[in-house]
Order: C-alpha cells, then sequence, then structure tokens
C-alpha cells in the first residue's frame, strides 16, 4: 500500500529544477561529495537510513527492512514484514527496531536480522521509534504513544489521542512529545505516560517535532509553523508558509529548518522564527533536512539531493535521483545517504573541503 503525491508536469518541472535562493549569499564552494554505490530494494525506498559501524538499515515498501554494507553496498540481510516499511530504524547495542504499516514495532538483531521481539499497535507505524535508556517510544496510525521495554517489548504505558500519529515521538527531558492529526501537540510524562500539557494547534499535525533550547517545533498541514515553550506548552511564535508543512523539522545552531509542499527549505531563527533564508527546490520538500558540519542536506519530490550552506541558504551542491525523496537522509561519519521511490538507497562519502 503506498500513498504517494501525483508528478508535477514536465514543464513545471524544468521551470523549478533551476532552483533559487532568497535572503541568500551566492554559491559556496562545492563540498567534496562523490558517489559511492547505490543498493537497489524491491520497491520505494522512504525511510530514512540509520548506520551502525559498517551497517546501513533502511525500510522499503517491498514490506522489508534490509541491512547493507557501508562500504560496498551489498546486502547483509533482509526482513520482511506484513506490509511497507517507511519508518525509520533506530540502532542500539545490538539491536535495530523500526515500525511497519502491518501495525507492528519490530526489535531485530542488528548483526543477522532475527526477530527478537515484536508489538502489536492497532494502526500503521510509520514514524521512527525514539529509543531512551531502557524504553523505546512508539508511535502509531491508531492514536496512542506506546512505552516499550527495549529488552523485551513489554508494554509500560500507552497513551491516547483522539487522531492519527503519523510522525515518530521528539524526546525532552523526562517528556514525549507527539503531533497528532487531531490538531493537537501533545507533551507527556516519559515515566507514567501522564499528560503534562498539550496545544491546540486549530489544524493536523503529521510530522515529527523537534526540540531544542528548550522549544519544541511543529509544522501543521494548513501552513502554519509552531514554536512552543517545552516546559509549559505556551506559544513562543508562529511562521505562515504558503503550503502545507510535511517534513519533520531539524533545530541546530540556533536555527530551524524545515520543508514545506511549496518546494522550499525554510531556515528560521529558533529565537523568534523571522526568516533567515529560504531556498525553493523543484516541487514538494516532505524530506526531513539533516545537519551535518557546514551544510543541510535534504530531498524533494523532483528527486534531487540537496546541500546547501546552513548560515546562507546559498547551494553548495545537489545529486539527481531517478525518483522522488520523501524521506530524510542521513549523515553517519564520512558517508551521506538517502532513499528515493527509483526503489534505490544511495551513498555518497565525505570528504573535507
Amino acid at each position: 500500500m503506498k500513498r504517494m503525491r501525483a508528478p508535477i508536469s514536465a514543464l513545471a518541472l524544468a521551470l523549478l529544477l533551476l532552483g533559487s535562493t532568497t535572503n541568500a549569499a551566492p554559491a559556496t564552494p562545492t563540498p567534496q561529495i562523490a558517489f559511492a554505490w547505490a543498493y537497489a530494494a524491491g520497491d520505494y525506498v522512504r525511510s530514512t537510513p540509520a548506520a551502525s559501524g559498517n551497517v546501513v538499515y533502511v525500510g522499503a515498501d517491498d514490506n522489508a527492512l534490509h541491512a547493507v554494507n557501508a562500504d560496498t553496498g551489498e546486502r547483509i540481510w533482509r526482513y520482511e514484514t506484513g506490509d511497507n516499511v517507511t519508518s525509520s530504524p533506530v540502532v542500539a547495542s545490538g539491536v535495530v527496531y523500526f515500525g511497519s504499516w502491518d501495525g507492528n514495532v519490530y526489535a531485530l538483531d542488528a548483526a543477522q536480522g532475527k526477530l527478537r521481539w515484536r508489538y502489536a499497535t492497532g494502526g500503521w507505524v510509520t514514524g521512527a521509534p525514539r529509543l531512551a535508556g531502557e524504553v523505546l517510544f512508539v508511535t502509531s496510525y491508531d492514536g496512542y504513544v506506546y512505552a516499550l521495554k527495549a529488552g523485551d517489548g513489554t508494554l509500560l504505558w500507552r497513551y491516547r489521542t483522539a487522531g492519527p500519529i503519523e510522525g515518530g515521538p521528539a524526546w525532552g527531558e523526562n517528556v514525549v512529545f507527539a503531533a497528532s492529526g487531531d490538531g493537537y501537540l501533545y507533551a507527556l510524562d516519559a515515566a507514567r505516560g501522564t499528560l503534562r500539557w498539550r496545544y491546540w494547534a486549530a489544524g493536523p499535525l503529521m510530522s515529527t517535532p523537534a526540540v531544542a533550547a528548550g522549544s519544541v517545533f511543529a509544522g501543521l498541514l494548513d501552513g502554519q509553523f509552531l514554536a512552543l515553550d517545552a516546559v509549559t506548552g505556551r506559544l513562543l511564535w508562529t511562521f505562515r508558509g504558503d503550503a502545507a508543512f510535511e517534513s519533520s523539522p531539524a533545530a541546530a545552531g540556533g536555527a530551524v529548518y524545515v520543508g514545506a509542499d511549496d518546494g522550499h527549505l525554510y531556515a528560521l531563527d529558533a529565537r523568534d522564527g523571522h526568516t533567515l533564508w529560504q531556498y525553493r527546490a523543484g516541487s514538494l520538500v516532505r524530506s526531513a533536512p539533516a545537519v551535518s558540519n557546514a551544510l543541510v542536506f535534504f530531498g524533494s519530490d523532483d528527486g534531487y539531493l540537496y546541500a546547501l550552506d546552513v548560515k546562507t541558504g546559498a547551494p553548495a551542491w545537489r545529486y539527481r535521483t531517478a525518483g522522488a525523496i520523501a524521506a530524510g537522509p542521513a549523515v553517519a561519519g564520512n558517508k551521506l545517504y538517502v532513499g528515493s521511490t527509483d526503489r534505490r538507497l544511495h551513498a555518497f562519502a565525505l570528504g573535507s573541503k
């Protein structure tokens, strides 16, 4: 089962592929980024990869989680579930955790891909789990936030919202944040699962919030982007975009980066929400950005993976895949990874400038 946007027209794509930056300096020197390999999965790759050691893990719409050699791009193992795997995996202590559209949360032996445990929710699990100590936090389309024992999958608590939860949970100081399709952003006590506060955003939230410097950031499908006080839930500021925010934000260095369905990546000041710069890609930006050193990486439905200067938004590099990039890229060590609807996981070697 797939949920994909209709492709934009060839004319519109041709006009937009040039890209543009508002409030940005001229292009920065090209960074040392070299194509390494592409791994062919059996269907769309709409999961953000996670790397640990010499292995990169990624889900695909062939219903499987794939473990791939990070140096060669060769398959190590493949574990099949009952439906699409768009959830981004989490790897820790020799275990890889992820969710599936079959409603299950899985814990596999990271080396061999053998099942350690699984836990059944009542809906699709599309967001990335969040591991904090010995507890795995998970969200589901059934509207629940779950806290599971990481060792054996035992349920510790669950909290019900009134709408589907597409994005994953976010972690604060002993607080779990979840954005629900019911229009509320929730802050839950991590130990007990009780409500600390909830904020009525007056519109559906479908992505994973970001937490940084005492604030929690989240985008809405109605084009609002919010910053709230992480302790009290008080509204700090609002940014109004021109289209839905499906992209999960990333906060780093006093800025918040988020993509929008109007084709822009926005860099906002984390303190007051004013626009630092914005860059226009060739189509929707649903991909969550990834910040590494002086660059912010993100993908677009135009098929390109972009690298921009974090301070100015100036374009530094781009690479075109043969499909839309709906999930975020990942940087691990000296490698950059991104999945595409061209059914491939693409890997790049990062060098020093």
